[in-house]
């Protein structure tokens, strides 16, 4: 019998080493929450969030990538321009942690196709 491994497909999402974890895992959490499975990494090389995010979203078998710095988070989507992200927190350590599961959430129902939910200290590029 052979075995052969197969990589779930997730959302990726990229961290740097000065995100606040606490506040990475509230979004985990949000993405969680809709059903659909994430993977945590940190980035091959630093960049700003919106290129870390837009990789991600290249990595990614779901086309949904975020990145989190010690400053923004941003989601994105593989087919959009690098410029056009879905969604960013800016200053996002300062942020309730339901409106970070929130973002997370957004997330996973862009995988999903299904409407967003809406927060205002979310800010959209489209």
């Amino acid at each position: 019998m052979e075995l052969a491994y197969t990589r779930k497909p997730t959302v990726r999402l990229i961290a740097t080493d000065n995100a606040p974890a606490d506040k990475v895992a509230q979004i985990g959490y949000g993405i969680e929450e809709e059903g659909i499975p994430f993977s945590l990494v940190s980035p091959d090389e630093l960049s700003d969030p919106v290129s870390l995010a837009h990789v991600a979203a290249t990595q990614s078998q779901l086309l949904v990538g975020i990145a989190c710095d010690g400053r923004d988070a941003v989601l994105h989507y593989r087919n959009l321009p690098l410029e056009k992200f879905i969604y960013r927190i800016k200053d996002y350590s300062a942020i309730p942690d339901h409106v970070l599961r929130l973002f997370g959430s957004n997330a996973a129902r862009l995988v999903k196709g299904v409407p967003f939910k809406k927060s205002d200290l979310l800010e959209a590029s489209f």
